[in-house]
């Protein structure tokens, strides 16, 4: 009789192990699968949806109100830009000069401030025809407020290249 006994007990105590990871590779599998589904779905939404021509108003703004272009050569080079825009010819992004020019076209009725602080920051929201979206795509986490401001200020003028 205490045979039978213990072999009850015996069978869930060798059970637990088993039940007790599957558990876990179900918890873990719906967040995984939750993680997933919420980064597919935000990660292709700035790509879907253009932004209006005032969306960054207030953002380009503040940026540009202190920025100095005259810092933005040195932070080209910083932030690697150049190897894409300048040396790499046409071939990997659009060149710097004649920016302002082609910004102020490439979306209307969005003005050349927003498309460029756009682009910068939201690359894959619209690629120029013939180019991959290549580009870092979390910028605006790496990049400081003063620096991005310097860097489209310069952008905006004619010396850019």
């Amino acid at each position: 009789m205490s045979e039978s006994s213990t072999a009850p007990n015996a069978q869930p105590k060798a059970a637990l192990p088993v039940v007790l990871g599957v558990v876990l590779l179900v918890v873990f599998g719906g967040f995984f699968l939750i993680e997933f589904v919420g980064s597919s779905i935000s990660s292709g939404a700035d790509e879907e949806t253009p932004a209006s021509a005032d969306a960054y108003r207030e953002r380009v703004d503040a940026l540009l109100a202190n920025a100095d272009p005259s810092r933005a050569e040195a932070l080209l080079v910083q932030y690697n830009c150049l190897g894409c825009h300048r040396y790499a010819g046409e071939a990997v992004a659009p060149q710097f000069t004649g920016i302002a020019a082609r910004a102020a076209e490439r979306r209307p009725p969005m003005p050349a401030d927003a498309y460029i602080y756009e682009s910068i920051v939201h690359p894959g929201a619209y690629v120029v025809e013939g180019y991959q979206n290549s580009m870092i795509q979390n910028f605006e986490s790496q990049i400081s407020d003063q620096d991005l401001g310097d860097i489209i200020a310069y952008l905006l003028t004619p010396d850019a290249n």
